[in-house]
């Protein structure tokens, strides 16, 4: 401006704000100059802000008053309706309250005044008093919304409200000031109440026809309310509805299409009327028993919904629901007789029997038999009577009454009439008739006419007019009828049951008879050897029903069979023939077992049994053929050590016996071994399959006991038994922890202090090992208490002294011993508590005025009791002038916790204490405590807070004893207990507050306020509630081969300690098994698992309180996995007729394997797989022999471990001759020469020429000096089995069978036995091809099968009751010396009449039965041993090798011979 004035408009602080110069200049050009600072200012400016909205009473709010833009410093000040809000000053200067309306709290940045806060944020509050509507819509008293004002930052204050409440309604306006401006922002605060129901019920004996109604009102709440009424939680539609509109109000949906309803609109008995806009009445004008159920009033707003409940109950007399009406019944059956009636309340229903035709009743009472014990009546709660088997006694009048005390009652009577049903009754059970002659059979029928007689002959119905050899006659008699059956003509057919049927209309019965047709006995069968020796033999047969099979009534006992009176055992050499002059034996009928002696070893015989009874002699048994056994080991094995391998093993190694003296094929080695020097001489034994014939054995026992030496022998066995034993070898197993506890531990308190200990040490034989010492473990027995915590003291004495003690505490003591190699068991606790000593003082004490001349001292009990209190000492000192007067004192039982002195004067003062006492004597005592009478009496407790834990389930009462002058009023609040809904507290005449059934959600603080006009006081019970603990959370840290190491936690102990874990796990899918574990360990790792296998574990936890729930159950698998095969080129080596399996070449997949099971057939032609065995525990090489060269077969093993098994199936094709020698001259004559040429050569040409030429010489000469048995008399030995998996062959389990021919027509017996020479070559059998079954053969090597061609067990068969009829029974594998060389003959089991699958046998089974012995009484023992199995063409054509890799070398030949015919086959 002109005058100098400088004007800056629209102000910006980075373009305006600086330092103004003015500089004045005049004429005479003189200067002047000033400045001034120019600050540009910033007024606040405030984000808009507001509340949520449809908040209800009881919801948290805040909002925020945020400043974008303003010059520091601010200044925050909240209005609520205009009225500034103040805060007040805090405790923990924090946080204040609000209170009042007309303060401000003002918040400032920077500075702090009477009326801001720092920036430290503090939190203010206010508090209202106001009407809360909790939850249920009812009003609380004085309620309390707690107000926040927290300053976040320089630029933002926060208003928030905990709790909102009606009262807390309105307009919060937020100012801020800072030296530009002052600007404000306002939001409105709304509430919604929720409604109130003010209690209801319906009249109490309410009727049918009545009329009732109940009035629902809200006493509370925002309008306007919807108001509606339900019937057991179906809503209820009225015809009539009384109420005044309102657009607000929310009108019932129409449910008269809802299933659910039980009412529907159009029930003119029911209507609703709206008495008000806060008030429904619901009226029922004719009440009926359909009107029964809850009625629920509903009244909801916007804040909410709540709900009330009444219930109507409809008295209504009985009626019919089942009336009962006359009824028949058939003598002996079940009766049900049902009386049934409702009402309100519901009808008691009795039932009455009529006694004669006197008019009178007896009652039949609910839930007791009436009647004797032949004939019961039940009568049931629900209306029923029942008799179970009902009886003449039982016909009459019955009356069913029924009554609830409403009206007159029910009552009907019913007749019961009885009926009889047929009975049939026979004076003989068994007739016995001998075939051809004549029978009658008679039974007697009674029961109500008319009466129907039949007859059954095996289920079938009899038929005269068909069968003219049945007759049927019926009589009548005068209680019923006689039916007669005659047979004129019996057969064996007409054996078995007949039944006698009688039908009326009221039932039918039977009667059976037992027809028995007797003839001559057939021949014994199941002939086999029970015992077998070297040179004797027991025998075992059993009788024969084979005319059972022909009747077509299966196998079994044949009752029908005339008893045996001899049996006629024959016997004879394998090469002999059957004739007259055989040796026999005569064996009583009644025994069917014999026992032949005199017998030769190693020699083969057959047997043959006849039966016989008066009525005949039966035909020959099957023959039966068996070898003596041979003899035991003769020397006993080598070089016998025994070496350590840890506490409980030893390695046992040795060298097989000379060869010379194994007296056969050594199966194996008994190990015995026993304590060294020991008085208990008790010998173990252990069997062990033959390892190896050369070289060095070893074989680990285990589980023997620890630190222990004992003396070890071994034996060889065979088949027959166990050699001598060796010499004795010694050996100690290592040391090892003690396997049981100290012994006899016992404790003794010698001080309130120190307790003695002694023990014994454990036993000799349990210490397995040196004694280093031994460890006392000791806890106080109640560990939950303060002197929680085990201790540990080592000695090396058995006894010592614990010191330090706490006394009068019960300590638990376990013991345990240890040795170099480690701690044993701890022994079982023993308990035992410390002396009594004198108590600590007791632990508070505290005076309180009770009038004006007396005051009462209270004290709680000591912390630390040391004892049994017996006393309290309470001291009162007067003191006059600060002088002491005199000292007063007071005893009091120890129930005592109170003492009032009285007679007191105020003028003078007195001082107190208070002392516990035990049988020991005093303690020391309380503070000393002011004891000042007052004239006036301000309310106070003389009780005192506690810390209390209870066990739940439990009751317990809190006291609250309290004085006061006026009388103050005592009041019990309840604070941060884990219920939700309300407590119901229980308080006494005395203040006492019980509480019963105490659970978990009872935890909290339990507080008694007092108060009169003088002043008030409060104690808090704390109360803990124990439960039993929560399920343990359990996790796998771990897995191996054989252990799981597992770790869990609990999550609650129930507040009590826990005093230990039950580990629970299985093998899937074994029984569970438990195991206690100690409560400090949190992990623990379980061993001796199974490899490879599935565990499920759970674990659960306890404490004094009770158990916890199981833990989820883990499941986890062990590492390992099933066994691999190998390729076959590494597990099969290929021989002409043997294989050998190397089993060591099968990968076990982490898990040892078990054991084997081999299977084989014939590739392509054959379906039926051969069992070798099922159980093979060898893991090296295994040996299957007598197959046939040049043949394809199939080869089915099966590995076993732990973890599983696994199936492979191999293809392999035996070496034939050809290709040996084809092998033999590659490798051993490498050039190509002629005979004429090779000297070597030409010299085995002659050499073999020549012995085939001696071979023949020998054959005509051993013809001629043997005409009739030839080569037929070749002893049959016994195969001596290459393993047997480890188990010992019995005696009995030797080779043994009955051979059986196709059933042909035998000729007569007369004719001698060279009159019966076959006449054809394939009738002559040289050979026979069998099967062992898989259980049989435990040697390992399957013999040969001569015709090229096996015979193959089919198991289908294998049915008990049906007759081995074409097959061989065995027992072992034999093989035949013929000529020098070994012809092995393998036959097939027929074990418990299993049945050969045999083509050619079933061509040639004829419908007459016989024996085999007569079809082979003329044949030669080799004759008889053969079989149809054996062809033609290469009946000679197979011979031993010798050994499982060895080649031919020479000519083999093989002569076979009969009385008239030989045959001779030669192979290079």
């Amino acid at each position: 401006m002109q005058n100098g004035t400088l004007t800056i408009e629209n102000v910006q602080r980075g373009a305006d704000q600086g330092t103004y110069t003015c500089i004045a200049r005049n004429k005479h050009n003189y200067t002047s100059q000033r400045s001034v600072e120019v600050q540009v200012l910033v007024p606040p400016k405030i984000t808009p802000f507001s509340f949520a909205r449809d908040l209800n009473v009881g919801d948290r709010t805040s909002i925020q008053c945020v400043i974008g833009t303003g010059d520091l410093p601010l200044s925050f000040t909240w209005l609520k309706d205009g009225h500034l809000l103040q805060a007040t000053a805090s405790s923990d200067g924090v946080s204040g309250g609000l209170s009042g309306t007309g303060g401000a709290a003002v918040m400032s940045s920077g500075f702090v005044s009477t009326s801001s806060i720092s920036s430290s944020s503090p939190t203010f509050h206010q508090q209202y008093e106001h009407v809360v509507s909790n939850e249920n819509g009812r009003s609380g008293g004085e309620g309390s919304g707690l107000v926040t004002i927290r300053q976040n930052d320089d630029f933002t204050s926060a208003l928030s409200i905990t709790s909102v409440t009606w009262a807390q309604s309105g307009t919060y306006t937020c100012r801020v000031q800072n030296d530009a401006a002052t600007v404000t922002h306002s939001a409105q605060l709304k509430v919604n109440v929720p409604p109130r129901i003010s209690p209801f019920a319906f009249e109490e004996e309410i009727t049918e026809g009545m009329r009732t109604q109940i009035m629902c009102s809200s006493s509370q709440g925002d309008q306007p309310f919807n108001i509606t009424w339900l019937r057991n939680d179906v809503p209820i539609i009225s015809n009539t509805v009384a109420v005044k509109k309102d657009e607000n109000v929310i009108e019932p949906k129409d449910h008269t299409t809802d299933k659910r309803n039980t009412f529907i609109s159009s029930d003119p008995s029911l209507t609703i009327n709206q008495y008000a806009q806060f008030s429904s009445i619901l009226s029922i004008h004719n009440v009926s028993s359909r009107h029964n159920g809850n009625y629920t009033c509903n009244v909801a707003n916007h804040a909410g919904a709540v709900q009330f409940t009444a219930v109507l109950s409809v008295s209504v007399p009985p009626r019919w629901v089942l009336k009962p009406t006359d009824q028949d019944a058939i003598l002996g059956n079940l009766v049900i007789m049902s009386c049934t009636a409702d009402g309100f309340p519901e009808p008691t229903v009795q039932w009455k029997q009529s006694i004669g035709d006197s008019g009178e009743y007896r009652e039949l009472n609910y839930g007791v038999s009436n009647g004797n014990s032949h004939s019961v009546i039940e009568t049931h709660a629900n209306g029923s009577l029942i008799i179970s088997k009902v009886g003449r006694e039982h016909e009459g009048h019955y009356l069913c009454q029924a009554n609830n005390g409403i009206g007159v009652g029910l009552s009907t009577l019913i007749k019961l009439t009885i009926h009889v049903g047929p009975s049939v009754t026979v004076s003989k059970k068994m007739f016995t008739i001998r075939r051809g002659e004549r029978v009658t059979i008679a039974c007697e029928a009674t029961g109500d006419r008319p009466l129907e007689m039949s007859w059954r002959a095996k289920a079938n119905k009899i038929d005269p007019a068909y069968e003219i050899r049945y007759h049927i006659k019926n009589s009548p008699l005068a209680y019923g009828v006689l039916s007669e059956l005659t047979i004129l003509h019996t057969a064996l057919t007409d054996r078995g049951e007949y039944s006698c049927i009688a039908n009326n209309a009221y039932g039918h019965d039977r009667s059976v008879v037992h027809l028995q047709v007797q003839e001559p006995p057939t021949f014994p069968v199941n002939l086999h050897v029970m015992d077998l020796g070297s040179r004797s033999v027991t025998l075992a047969w059993s009788p024969n029903d084979q005319d059972s099979v022909i009747l077509g009534g299966g196998g079994g006992n044949n009752r029908d069979s005339q008893p045996i009176s001899n049996y006629i055992l024959q016997y004879k050499k394998s090469g002999d023939v059957w004739h007259e002059q055989n040796n026999q034996k005569l064996i009583p009928g009644d025994r069917t077992t014999a026992q032949l002696g005199s017998l030769k070893p190693a020699q083969s015989y057959h047997i043959r049994l006849y039966a016989e009874n008066h009525l005949g002699t039966s035909a020959p048994s099957d023959v039966l053929f068996f070898q003596t056994d041979s003899e035991v080991p003769s020397a006993p094995p080598q070089d016998v050590t025994a070496e350590p391998l840890g506490a409980q093993q030893l390695l046992i190694t040795w060298r097989a016996p000379v060869r010379d003296t194994w007296n056969g094929e050594l199966l194996g080695y008994t190990i015995t071994y026993q304590k060294h020097n020991s008085p208990n001489r008790v010998k173990n034994n252990t069997k062990v399959s033959s390892l190896r014939t050369e070289g060095i054995n070893d074989f680990r026992l285990i589980e023997l006991e620890k630190y222990t030496q004992y003396a070890i022998t071994i034996s060889a066995y065979n088949v027959k038994g166990d050699g001598p034993p060796s010499e004795v070898a010694l050996g100690h197993t290592l040391e090892d922890a003690p396997s049981a506890s100290p012994q006899s531990v016992s404790c003794i308190a010698l001080t309130a202090q120190n307790i003695q200990i002694s023990w014994q040490s454990p036993p000799k034989e349990l210490c397995h090992g040196i004694i280093q010492g031994y460890k006392i473990f000791y806890e106080p027995v109640y560990f939950e208490n303060e002197y929680n915590g085990r201790e540990t003291k080592i000695t090396s004495a058995q006894s010592t002294v614990l010191h330090g003690l706490h006394p009068f505490t019960n300590y638990s003591v376990q013991v345990l011993a240890f040795t170099r190699a480690g701690e044993g068991n701890l022994s079982p606790a023993v308990s035992c508590t410390t002396e009594e000593a004198v108590p600590d003082a007791p632990e508070r004490v505290k005076s309180i005025v009770s009038t004006e001349s007396s005051v009462i001292i209270s004290w709680l009990p000591p912390r630390r009791p040391n004892g049994l209190i017996t006393k309290y000492n309470v001291f009162i000192r007067v003191l006059e002038k600060g002088q002491e007067l005199k000292i007063l004192k007071e005893v009091l039982p120890a129930h005592n916790r109170h003492f009032e002195a009285k007679d007191l004067n105020m003028r003078e003062v007195y001082e107190a204490w208070v002392t516990a006492s035990t049988r020991v004597g005093q303690g020391p005592s309380t503070p000393v405590i002011k004891l000042v009478p007052n004239t006036l009496v301000p309310a106070a407790i003389i009780s005192f807070s506690q810390t209390l834990s209870v066990s739940w389930r439990a009751d317990i009462k809190l006291t609250c004893v309290f004085v006061g002058n006026p009388k103050a009023t005592a009041e019990w609040k309840v604070l941060n207990t884990r219920l939700k809904k309300h407590i119901r507290m229980e308080v006494n005449n005395d203040n006492t507050l019980s509480l019963r059934n105490i659970q978990r959600p009872n935890e909290g603080n339990y507080s008694c306020v007092v108060r009169n006009p003088i002043g008030s006081d409060h104690i808090t019970y704390q109360l803990f509630v124990q439960v039993p603990p929560s399920a343990p959370i359990v996790s796998v840290n771990s897995v191996h081969k054989n252990s799981v190491s597992l770790q869990w936690r609990v999550e609650d102990i129930g507040g009590a300690p826990l005093k230990g874990f039950t580990l629970t796990f299985r093998r899937e899918p074994a029984e569970w098994e438990e195991l206690q574990l100690d409560r400090r360990i949190n992990s623990y790792v379980l061993e001796n698992l199974q490899c490879g296998t599935r565990y499920q574990f759970t674990i659960n936890t306890y404490n004094t309180i009770g158990t916890s729930p199981s833990s989820e159950v883990e499941s986890v698998k062990t590492k390992g996995d099933k066994p691999s095969a190998p390729p076959t080129q590494s597990f099969i080596r290929l021989n002409t007729t043997s294989i050998t399996l190397d089993l060591s070449s099968w990968q076990d997949g982490g898990c040892p394997i078990l054991y084997f099971s081999i299977e084989f057939k014939l590739h392509e032609s054959s379906t039926e797989w051969i069992i070798v065995s099922n159980k093979i525990e060898t893991n090296a090489r295994y040996n299957i022999g007598d197959l046939d060269p040049g043949t394809a077969y199939n080869l089915r093993m099966t590995a076993h471990n732990n973890a599983g098994s696994t199936h492979k199936e191999f293809y392999f094709k035996t070496l034939d001759f050809v290709e040996i020698k084809n092998e033999l001259g590659r490798v051993e004559l490498p050039s190509v020469q002629t005979v004429f040429t090779d000297a070597h050569l030409l010299a085995v040409i002659v050499s073999s020429i020549f012995g085939t030429i001696l071979a023949l010489i020998g054959a005509l000469i051993c013809f001629k000096n043997y005409p009739r048995n030839g080569f037929a008399s070749n002893e049959i030995s016994l195969r001596s089995p290459r393993g047997t998996g480890g188990k010992v062959v019995q005696p009995r389990e030797h080779f043994y069978g009955t051979v059986r021919k196709s059933c042909q027509q035998s000729p007569p017996e007369s004719v001698i036995g060279l009159e019966r020479i076959p006449e054809y070559s394939e009738d002559i059998y040289p050979y026979a091809t069998f099967h062992l079954p898989e259980h049989e053969n435990q040697s390992g090597n399957i013999p040969i099968s001569h015709t090229g061609k096996s015979v193959n067990y089919d198991s289908r068969l294998a049915v008990d009751s049906t007759l081995c009829s074409s097959g061989t029974k065995v027992k072992r594998s034999a093989s035949t010396s013929v000529s020098g060389t070994n012809t092995n003959a393998n036959i097939e089991g027929c074990d418990e009449y299993k049945h050969l699958n045999t083509e050619k046998r079933q061509k040639r089974r004829s419908n007459v039965i016989k024996s085999e012995s007569e079809e082979y009484d003329s044949l030669n023992s080799d004759s008889e041993l053969s079989g149809e199995r054996v062809k033609e063409d290469s009946r000679c054509s197979r011979e031993a090798s010798g050994g499982e890799d060895s080649g031919f070398t020479g000519n083999i030949f093989l002569l076979i011979t009969n009385t008239n015919k030989q045959y001779i086959q030669i192979y290079n």
